[in-house]
C-alpha cells in the first residue's frame, strides 16, 4: 500500500515556525521564514488579474508538470521521441548534436507505442495494444522490427505479453507468455526461439513475473527476472499460488448491455494476513547452453523458515548472484551468495531489526560491497539508514564503515560510478524530512557527503529542496530533476556537477500557473506525545488572521511515510486553499519516515493507535493557538490508509477535535488485508502473536465514536487492491448501530477511482460545503 501510488496531491512547502508545549499551552516561536507562497518566473505581473483554481483542474491534469521523458542510450547520449512527429532521437550533450534514431514511419501503424532497442540498436521492439494488469504490469502486444532488414516479428503469436526485455550484449529478447519464460535470438537470417520454463499456470504459477502480492507489496515491478552482467545468466523467481485463496471481485459491466445481464467475478490469488502466501524460489539458467537445465537456488530456511520472502536479487560478478529471504513477518533478512561455477552457496549477511526491514538493492565492487541498513545516529532520534560500505574477503563482508553518517537518511541509491569512486544517492537534509537532495560520496569513505542539488536554483530564483536525477550508463553526466519548491525544471549536468543546459522548464505551466491565486504556505513542528510532529498548513491567498477559516487536515499517517514534502504540486489542495477559503493542513506523526527509528518504530505491530493519537492531540494543539482557526469547523480525510485513518480518528476522538470526515477507500480491518504488507508492520493475527493488537484497531469494532459526526464513505466495487468488503464491514456495523453515515459506491472502479474523477470530487465538494460551512453550486 503506498498513497503516492494513488492519487499524488502534494504542494510545495517553505520554511516555517516551531510549536513546542511549555506547562501545558503551545507557544509558538519563529524560526526562519515563516510564510511563503508560490510566485511564477512568467510574467510576474502583479497587476494582472488572477483567479482561484477550479476544480475539474484537480483532475484534468491542467497544472500537471513534463518530467524527464528520455532515457540515457550511452554516457553521453539521451534518447528521446519527438512528440511532434513521433521520431526517436539521439542527443549527445557534450557536442550539443541531435540525430534520428528511428523514422515514426516504422511505427505508423500503431497507436501509443513503447519503444526499446536491442543493445546494438538493430532491433526493436515495439509494445502495443495495451490491457491493464496489476499496480505496475501491463499486457501488450509485441512486435519487433529489424532496422536493416525492415521487416517485423511477431512475439508470442501476437499475444498480448506481461514482460519483454532485451539482453544487455545481445540481440535477443526475454519474455513471458502465459507465465512461462521464453528467449528469442534475432538475427538478419530470421530468430530462433528458446523455451526456458514450462510449468507456468495462468494466474497460479507464475515465472519471471510475480503474482499480485509481489508485484504490490516487495518487487514494485512487473519483472522478476534479472540477467547477468554479460548476458550469459538468468536468474528468475517462481511464484507458486496453488494454496493462495481466491478474492472474487463482481464485474457488473456496462449498463443495458446484454453481454452484461449477468455480472462476472474476478477471481486474483490475494492472500490475507495469516492466510497461506505464494511458495516461491529462485532458479538459474545458462542462456548460451540451450540444453543445459535450471539450476534452484536454495534459500536458508533454517533462519528465515519455509515460508520465506523473496526481498532482492543482485549479481555479483557474471557467475555470482545473491538473493535476500526474509522471514515471513520481515523482521529478519538474510543475504546468500550463490556461486554458479561451483553450485555452492554461503550466506553473505545477516540483519535483524526491532522492527521491520526496509530492504533495498545492494551495490557491487571486486572489493567491497555497499548495503543500506540502520545505523546509530548519535543522537536521541536513534538510527537512520545509511550507505555502509563492507570489505569481500573470503566469501565474507568484514570491515564495516558508515559511509553517511549522522541524523539523516539514504532514501535510495542512484548510481555508482566505480571509476571515480563515487556513490550517489537520494537523502534529505539534516532535520529536515519533507526534503530531498542528490548526494554523492567517496565509496572510500574519506570526505562528507557532498549535495550536489543543494545549490540549484529554480527560474523563479529558489533553491531546489526536491530532487532527483537520472544518471548516465557509466555516470559521468545525468539529469537533475528538481520539483519542489517550484514547478518542476530538469537540467543536465556533468561529472563535475556543472550544467550543461536546461532539458525541462516546464514553461506552458509556469505562465498558466501566473493567472491563479497561490496558497500561502507554512512548515513547521508541533510537540506532542514527547514528540516534533511536522505540520504544512496552505492557507487562502487573501488570509487575514483576525479571521476564523475552517481546517481541512489530509492524512495518510502509513509506517514509513511523510506527507509534508517541498514537492510542488497543484490539485484538489490549491482548489481548497483559493476557492473554498480553506485551511488545508498535513501531519506527519509517529510511524512517519525519515526521523529516526525512535520515532518510525512507535507504530510497529500496533498500526492505528499511536499515528491516530498525533492526528487528534496536534489538530487541537491547532486550534488552541491558532484563533484563525475554527474548531467548530474542523474535518479530515484520507484515501486508502488516510481512509483507515480518517476512520479510526473519527472513531476515537472523544473531544470531538473533528466534526466530519471522508474515507475514500479504507482499510478498516487489518484481518482483510494482504499479508506481505499487513504482517510486515503488525505480525500474525494469532492468539499466539498479536490478534489483540488486529482487534483493537478493527474500525468496525469502535463505530460507537462516529456517532453524531459528519462521515462519508466512498469505495470502488472493483477495487483489487483495498477490497471493497472493507467498506462494506463498516457498513454493516454503522447500520447495526444506527449510526447515520453517507456511502458512495463507483461500479467496476479500481483503487485509484480514476473514471469517476468528476463525479467523485464533485461528491467531495458538497459533502465538505455542508460540513465547513461554504457555498456550493455544480
Amino acid at each position: 500500500m503506498s498513497w503516492n501510488r494513488i492519487l499524488p496531491q502534494l504542494i510545495l512547502v517553505l520554511h516555517g515556525f516551531l510549536v513546542v508545549l511549555v506547562a501545558g499551552k503551545s507557544i509558538p516561536q519563529v524560526i526562519d521564514k515563516d510564510v511563503g507562497r508560490y510566485e511564477s518566473s512568467e510574467g510576474n505581473d502583479h497587476h494582472a488579474v488572477r483567479v482561484p483554481f477550479k476544480l475539474e483542474e484537480t483532475y484534468d491534469q491542467s497544472f500537471r508538470a513534463n518530467s524527464f521523458n528520455a532515457t540515457w542510450e550511452t554516457d553521453t547520449e539521451i534518447l528521446y521521441s519527438d512528440n511532434y512527429i513521433g521520431n526517436i532521437h539521439v542527443f549527445d550533450v557534450t557536442k550539443g548534436t541531435t540525430w534520428v534514431l528511428l523514422d515514426s514511419s516504422v511505427m505508423v501503424d500503431y497507436e501509443k507505442p513503447s519503444i526499446s532497442f536491442s543493445f546494438d540498436n538493430s532491433f526493436v521492439a515495439i509494445g502495443h495494444d495495451y490491457a491493464n494488469g496489476f499496480r505496475y504490469s501491463l499486457y501488450q502486444r509485441c512486435d519487433v522490427y529489424n532496422t536493416k532488414t525492415r521487416t517485423y516479428t511477431r512475439i508470442a503469436n501476437g499475444d498480448r505479453i506481461p514482460l519483454f526485455k532485451w539482453s544487455p550484449t545481445r540481440n535477443a529478447l526475454i519474455y513471458v507468455h502465459e507465465n512461462d519464460i521464453y528467449y528469442q535470438v534475432f538475427s538478419e537470417g530470421g530468430s530462433h526461439i528458446r523455451r526456458i520454463t514450462n510449468t507456468g499456470v495462468l494466474d497460479t504459477v507464475y515465472n519471471g513475473v510475480p503474482d499480485w502480492v509481489y508485484e504490490e507489496e516487495v518487487l514494485a515491478s512487473a519483472s522478476a527476472l534479472w540477467l547477468s552482467p554479460d548476458g550469459r545468466h538468468l536468474a528468475f523467481a517462481t511464484f507458486n499460488d496453488t494454496n493462495v485463496k481466491d478474492i472474487e471481485i463482481p464485474k457488473y459491466g456496462s449498463p443495458g448491455n446484454m453481454k452484461d445481464q449477468y455480472p462476472k467475478e474476478i477471481k486474483i490469488k490475494y492472500p490475507k494476513a495469516g492466510s497461506p502466501n505464494p511458495v516461491v524460489s529462485m532458479s538459474v539458467v545458462d542462456l548460451d547452453n540451450w540444453s543445459s537445465e535450471l539450476l534452484n537456488l536454495e534459500p536458508p530456511t533454517d533462519i528465515v523458515g519455509t515460508d520465506c520472502v523473496l526481498y532482492t536479487v543482485n549479481w555479483r560478478t557474471n557467475h555470482q548472484v545473491t538473493v535476500t529471504w526474509t522471514n515471513r513477518v520481515q523482521n529478519k533478512a538474510q543475504i546468500v551468495l550463490y556461486d554458479l561455477r561451483g553450485n555452492n552457496s554461503n550466506i553473505y549477511y545477516e540483519e535483524e531489526n526491532e522492527g521491520w526491514l526496509r530492504i533495498l538493492p545492494l551495490v557491487f565492487h571486486d572489493e567491497y560491497v555497499i548495503i543500506v541498513k540502520l545505523q546509530d545516529s548519535g543522537t536521541p532520534a536513534g538510527r537512520f539508514q545509511h550507505a555502509t560500505r563492507f570489505e569481500y574477503k573470503d566469501g565474507k563482508l568484514v570491515g564495516e564503515k558508515d559511509l553517511t553518517p549522522g541524523a539523516k537518511e539514504v532514501i535510495s541509491i542512484l548510481a555508482v560510478d566505480h571509476a571515480r569512486k563515487r556513490l550517489y544517492y537520494l537523502g534529505n537534509e539534516l532535520d529536515e524530512p519533507s526534503h530531498r537532495n542528490v548526494y554523492s560520496v567517496q565509496l572510500d569513505g574519506n570526505g562528507a557527503p557532498v549535495c550536489l542539488s543543494c545549490n540549484v536554483f529554480s527560474p523563479e530564483g529558489n533553491r531546489c529542496t526536491y530532487a532527483y536525477a537520472y544518471f548516465s550508463i557509466d555516470s559521468s553526466n545525468y539529469a537533475l530533476s528538481c520539483s519542489g519548491p517550484d514547478p518542476l525544471f530538469i537540467t543536465i549536468m556533468n561529472a563535475n556537477h556543472k550544467r550543461i543546459f536546461n532539458w525541462e522548464e516546464n514553461r506552458p505551466l509556469r505562465q498558466k500557473l501566473a493567472t491563479r491565486t497561490q496558497p500561502i504556505f507554512r512548515n513547521f513542528y508541533v510537540t506532542v506525545n514527547g514528540y516534533k510532529n511536522k505540520v504544512k498548513l496552505s492557507l487562502p491567498p487573501d488570509f487575514d488572521e483576525k479571521k476564523s477559516y475552517p481546517l481541512l487536515i489530509n492524512v495518510y499517517a502509513g509506517p514509513n511515510t511523510v506527507r509534508v514534502t517541498n514537492e510542488a504540486s497543484f490539485g484538489f489542495e490549491s482548489y481548497m486553499v483559493t476557492n473554498r477559503s480553506v485551511i488545508y493542513g498535513r501531519i506527519d506523526g509517529r510511524g512517519s519516515a525519515y526521523k529516526g527509528s525512535k520515532m518510525l518504530f512507535e507504530i510497529y505491530r500496533r498500526l492505528g493507535t499511536v499515528e491516530i493519537e498525533d492526528q487528534i492531540a496536534v489538530t487541537r494543539v491547532l486550534q488552541e493557538t491558532y484563533s484563525w482557526i475554527d474548531s467548530n469547523r474542523t474535518a479530515i480525510w484520507g484515501w486508502s490508509y488516510g481512509g483507515f485513518s480518517t476512520a479510526m480518528v473519527l472513531a476515537t476522538d472523544k473531544a470531538s477535535v473533528f466534526k466530519c470526515g471522508i474515507s475514500v477507500a479504507p482499510v478498516t480491518s487489518w484481518i482483510y488485508y494482504d499479508s506481505l504488507y499487513t504482517e510486515r508492520f503488525m505480525g500474525l493475527p494469532t492468539p499466539a502473536d498479536n490478534l489483540y493488537g488486529y482487534n483493537h484497531t478493527d474500525v468496525a469494532r469502535r463505530v460507537e465514536g462516529i456517532r453524531g459526526k459528519k462521515y462519508m464513505l466512498i469505495h470502488g466495487t472493483g477495487d483489487d487492491n483495498v477490497h471493497y468488503q472493507q467498506s462494506m464491514a463498516l457498513n454493516k456495523a454503522l447500520v447495526d448501530k444506527d449510526i447515520m453515515f453517507e456511502q458512495q459506491s463507483y461500479t467496476d472502479e479500481a483503487h485509484a477511482l480514476s473514471g469517476v474523477f468528476p463525479h467523485l470530487y464533485h461528491t467531495m465538494d458538497r459533502f465538505w460545503a455542508n460540513c465547513l460551512g461554504y457555498s456550493h453550486t455544480h
